[in-house]
């Protein structure tokens, strides 16, 4: 009886957490984000960034044009990272535009909220990623 209590109680943790919209280091570590929206509109074809989460929150992805890596720390569902580096190379106005701003959402610190297979980074522009 006292293990079967045991799963109900994770899950009911675990549905807690997704129905506040709290993100935890927990549940960000091995997970990789594939960006599919900026401010609600479609990202195009040609921007495909993502982001994945590894061992003590360390941060790496494609920011669309350039890889990146880096240090990140989370508190109260706010994501800043430091140390941030990046390959440096240009891939048109519009796509380095829309990189320099996911990228500076990453430096400055963003809202994180977790609903379901979403994770939604806020901070001048809205980033909605899915999971992969």
């Amino acid at each position: 009886m006292k293990l079967a209590a045991l799963p109900i109680l994770l899950i009911g943790l675990c549905i807690g957490c997704t129905a506040t919209g709290t993100v935890t280091t927990e549940q960000l570590k091995y997970t990789q984000w594939q960006l599919s929206k900026v401010d609600g509109l479609a990202v195009p074809a040609s921007y495909r960034a993502s982001i994945s989460f590894i061992e003590a929150l360390q941060v790496n992805g494609f920011a669309g044009c350039n890889k990146f890596f880096g240090e990140g720390e989370l508190e109260d569902s706010n994501i800043s990272v430091n140390k941030l580096g990046m390959t440096r190379k240009s891939c048109g106005a519009d796509v380095d535009e829309l990189e320099q701003q996911f990228l500076q959402a990453l430096r400055e610190g963003a809202t994180l909220t977790m609903q379901g297979s979403q994770l939604v980074m806020q901070g001048n522009k809205t980033f909605l990623f899915i999971a992969k």
